[in-house]
């Protein structure tokens, strides 16, 4: 828990001065603990506070978080409310369509949540029950589009490329959309975005940057986690194979290196053996939970 200096909770919100403005999502089933947690982050500086009504994971629905809250909209105005009247910060509210296809509770609450001086609402087009299962209701988020007034509505789910982006906005009417499991497989996708916005066409990152942002993102790793970073980054290793063509003997060094010297001379290699293996969209990379929604 942020308020009670949780190390694992500190660590996830740790930032730097570049990383402005930010908003940082929270969780709980319990009022305090929620307007503990946005105290805090309100006092260290912090810029927004969205609350988490989105989850479909167990363990957060379980104590009450998470899409549960959608369940009870009554309860869930009440508390976003009793938070909005304890900060200062601009609150905005992430929701799911709703617990399931019997209980889409989204627009009611949009229309409730801006009543009370939400800032805005992220809608993920899927229920709970969905997880991350089947396709995003486009026609659901615009239904949340048109519950309110002004609030800005920002759609989510299954947005992966710039076409898709696009298309969420023409479809729904939105007034932004939220890029999260797409932005992992693409880093590059937001300023794909925006040169298409600005010039029709959209902008593709060279050999040279997209190596140096291998290295960039294992020195940060560095700053933050010490002599772990070697172990961490090599989760990264499959899917910098994919997305930048790494050869696999290489991308494979990637999977086992312990030092950072070993790093140095990976990166030698890559960069000049870059494009060797063909690049594509390594979808199947990104884990989401298998199985029963239930089970998670």
């Amino acid at each position: 828990m942020l308020w009670s200096g949780h190390g694992r909770s500190r660590e996830l919100v740790a930032t730097t001065p570049e990383d402005r403005p930010l908003s940082v999502q929270i969780f709980s089933g319990r009022t305090d603990d929620l307007i503990r947690a946005a105290v805090w982050l309100q006092e260290n500086g912090y810029e927004g506070v969205d609350i988490n009504m989105g989850c479909p994971m167990a363990k957060v629905n379980g104590s009450g978080g998470g899409a549960r809250l959608m369940c009870s909209t009554d309860s869930a105005v009440r508390m976003v409310e009793q938070l909005i009247a304890a900060v200062r910060l601009p609150v905005t509210v992430k929701m799911r369509l709703g617990w399931d296809s019997s209980m889409i509770t989204a627009p009611q609450l949009a229309a409730a949540f801006e009543q009370i001086g939400v800032a805005a609402v992220t809608i993920h087009g899927r229920t709970r029950a969905q997880g991350f299962h089947g396709t995003v209701n486009r026609d659901g988020i615009r239904q949340v589009v048109e519950a309110v007034r002004t609030m800005p509505v920002i759609a989510n789910g299954d947005v992966r490329t710039v076409d898709e982006a696009f298309r969420m906005m023409h479809e729904t009417g939105c007034a932004a959309v939220a890029i999260g499991r797409g932005a992992m497989l693409d880093p590059w996708i937001f300023r794909r975005i925006q040169s298409t916005l600005q010039t029709g066409t959209a902008a593709e990152p060279d050999a040279d940057e997209q190596l140096q942002f291998l290295q960039q993102h294992f020195e940060l790793m560095q700053q933050q986690h010490a002599d772990r970073s070697c172990v961490l980054f090599r989760k990264f290793a499959a899917w910098y194979g994919a997305t930048l063509g790494i050869p696999e003997d290489l991308e494979d060094r990637l999977r086992r290196f312990e030092t950072v010297g070993e790093f140095q001379q990976i990166i030698a290699a890559i960069r000049q053996r870059h494009g060797e293996r063909a690049r594509k969209v390594p979808t199947a990379l990104l884990k989401v939970p298998n199985g029963p929604v239930e089970h998670w």
